[in-house]
């Protein structure tokens, strides 16, 4: 059986309006943007320099073995990642006040790691909670993005 999706509702079809015209007058005025699904085509030294934090309306719930959230709105609850010491590390400090290259390095040195150890540990959980949008990079000013990686 074809799973069917569902319309979104007139609200969210114009705040995905308003977003989208939003981006499209920054791009034309030289700030440019990158899609989410983008992200990982971005070299480590923006990547680097990104706040990560929590989506605006993912509730998060821990749970006695791992970490599960649920999208705004009330959907259904996702597992999110397993506890142990460094996910927990991390994911606390996904607040938007401190860097991905600032989390990898304080990862690195709690648990003794090499630096790059820790940023590709760090990139990588970033990744993945940014694929089930739970994630989102939150930088006031954005970093210099390459041209050829632009929408």
């Amino acid at each position: 059986m074809s799973e069917q999706k569902q319309p979104i509702g007139r609200r969210r079809y114009f705040r995905y309006l308003a977003r989208d015209t939003v981006v499209w007058f920054e791009e034309l005025f030289g700030r440019p943007h990158v899609a989410l699904v983008d992200l990982p085509k971005l070299p480590d030294e923006i990547l680097a320099t990104l706040l990560p934090i929590i989506a605006p309306g993912v509730e998060v719930l821990p749970e006695e073995r791992r970490v599960c959230a649920r999208a705004p709105g009330g959907g259904e609850v996702v597992p999110l990642f397993s506890k142990c010491d460094a996910t927990l590390f991390v994911f606390n400090r996904f607040n938007g006040q401190r860097t991905l290259g600032a989390i990898a390095s304080e990862l690195s040195a709690a648990l003794n790691w090499p630096p790059e150890q820790g940023f590709a540990y760090v990139k990588g959980f970033f990744f993945r909670l940014v694929a089930q949008r739970v994630c989102v990079p939150c930088n006031k000013t954005p970093p210099e993005i390459p041209r050829e990686i632009e929408n």
